[in-house]
């Protein structure tokens, strides 16, 4: 079997509900879709998004110099051609904009390969488990508490025994107001999740999850900026919640930094960033060398299926108004039931776009350059 073209295309969807958190206003992620075609027949579909910068250069780097390397391979050798790719783009970065074309790419070759199979991507890699449990996430600083009440309260009817809330107010009292009602609403036996998306230094985040302490949170994800590896190390000696981190590393060597230096509880790497299936199947390996659990950043449709293949996976976020079940442009939607996810069952990762439902959401490169250069004036 051999690779006998790819071609990506670039949409720009905005999530369902709005999305703020401490740091950033989310008004349209830009999702590049990756088509690796085979001479057998069969395609593999990859993809990789941002949150509104840098879609096209990706998609430049995959269709212009990625793509032209692997015509004429055999599309099996996931591994060889993950080294070869990573080699020729670590001249020009070791992550970001590299690796997620990256994993574009190796999340397609992960595809194709458990097609030619016949075989589900979970099965492919192992089946660990039939099912993994989900948590309900927002991205939802901007809501009152009320309104922030009405989405909790959405994610406990979807069933979901966990929730994330985000955290990072300039006031930290009215982060402590918000975390102690949704704590009352989902009562004792439930898990409750904050995210303060890189807010604080250390003093500050000190002094706000002394505040916090009594609520018996699951996790502090990212409270400093992430690369800051020694911060999160001496704030996980300081406070009681345990830290989650891993959404904005890139590499396993970035995440060996923080399990050297004892950093971190909660593994959040992202399949898209971390250059696909490839990478995150090792950074989970990595992990369990060290007792740490995954908990995934994101991407709900490709994360369960590896979730499902690993021992030390934890629990798998849903993010409420951005997975590609919830933005309508799937054929078939991730099966969500009693607090649990459940992979495809299809052959291949099971991902599979409906193209008239993307169709709305379809740009030009050349048109967004355009534009943007005359808004630039």
């Amino acid at each position: 079997m051999k690779i006998v073209d790819v071609a990506s295309r670039l949409y720009h969807i905005p999530p369902t509900v709005s999305w703020e958190d401490a740091t950033h206003r989310v008004a349209s992620l830009e999702h590049i879709i990756t088509s690796v075609t085979t001479d057998a027949g069969i395609v593999g579909t990859g993809f990789a998004y941002t949150t509104g910068i840098g879609g096209s250069a990706i998609l430049a780097l995959i269709d212009d110099y990625c793509g032209k390397m692997l015509v004429g391979q055999d599309p099996r050798h996931v591994e060889r051609l993950w080294s070869f790719l990573y080699g020729q783009l670590h001249r020009s970065g070791t992550g970001g904009i590299n690796t997620l074309a990256l994993g574009a790419i190796d999340i397609a070759l992960w595809d194709i390969a458990a097609k030619s199979y016949n075989v589900p991507l979970h099965r492919l890699l192992g089946a660990r488990r039939e099912s993994i449990p989900t948590y309900g996430s927002g991205i939802d600083l901007f809501l009152d508490c009320d309104a922030l009440l009405g989405q909790v309260d959405g994610f406990l009817s979807q069933g979901h025994d966990a929730v994330k809330i985000k955290i990072g107010r300039n006031d930290a009292e009215e982060d402590l107001e918000r975390v102690a009602a949704v704590k009352k609403l989902i009562g004792p036996t439930r898990r409750l999740f904050v995210d303060a998306n890189q807010r604080w230094n250390v003093a500050d985040c000190m002094s706000r999850l002394q505040k916090l302490a009594p609520f018996d949170l699951g996790w502090i994800e990212e409270p400093l900026h992430a690369e800051d590896v020694r911060g999160h190390a001496d704030l996980r000696r300081l406070v009681s919640q345990p830290i989650a981190i891993g959404e904005s590393l890139y590499t396993r060597h970035q995440f060996a930094d923080y399990l050297h230096a004892n950093a971190v509880d909660f593994v959040q790497a992202d399949v898209c960033r971390v250059g696909g299936i490839s990478e995150w199947l090792k950074i989970a390996n990595l992990s369990a060398s060290f007792h740490r659990t995954m908990a995934p950043h994101y991407m709900s449709e490709v994360s369960v299926s590896v979730m499902c293949a690993i021992d030390n996976a934890c629990i798998l976020e849903c993010v409420h108004g951005g997975s590609f079940s919830e933005m309508g442009v799937l054929q078939t939607e991730l099966r969500l039931e009693n607090g649990v996810a459940l992979p495809f069952e299809t052959p291949g990762h099971g991902v599979e776009f409906d193209d008239e439902k993307l169709k709305p959401f379809a740009v030009d490169p050349a048109q967004l350059r355009t534009r943007n250069m005359q808004s630039a004036k």
